[in-house]
């Protein structure tokens, strides 16, 4: 292999990460939570947090199976380790979303009379 075949190899892999951090979280960082807040005014009653089955993907009487599997099937998409190689920004929003799935589904449960 020569130095040239490296060179565009961690060039592809640099620009790769790039493009996916950009894509992904749409900024170079997270705002903090004072950003949040001092953010959010009136504005943020007007984006209310998405509901149990819109964060899911499922209607609001799904089964309880139909509900397990979506939440399977999104933290297996969305956990942590599985984008843990890819730095640091990315392991940050995978655990936001993970945690904002587990809510959901615990909402969900809360919904159908499971006790959490």
């Amino acid at each position: 292999m020569s130095v040239l075949e490296i060179v565009v190899i961690l060039s592809g892999l640099f620009l790769g990460y790039w493009v996916v951090s950009k894509f992904l979280t749409g900024k170079t960082s997270a705002p903090s939570p004072a950003d949040r807040t001092r953010d959010r005014g009136e504005a943020g009653r007007a984006d209310a947090p998405a509901s149990w089955h819109e964060i899911l993907g499922v209607s609001p009487d799904a089964s309880m199976e139909e509900i397990r599997q979506a939440y399977r099937t999104l933290m297996s998409q969305y956990h942590p380790d599985k984008v843990a190689s890819l730095g640091e920004d990315l392991k940050k929003l995978a655990e936001a979303k993970s945690r904002e799935i587990t809510r959901a589904y615990r909402a969900a449960l809360r919904a159908h009379g499971a006790n959490v």
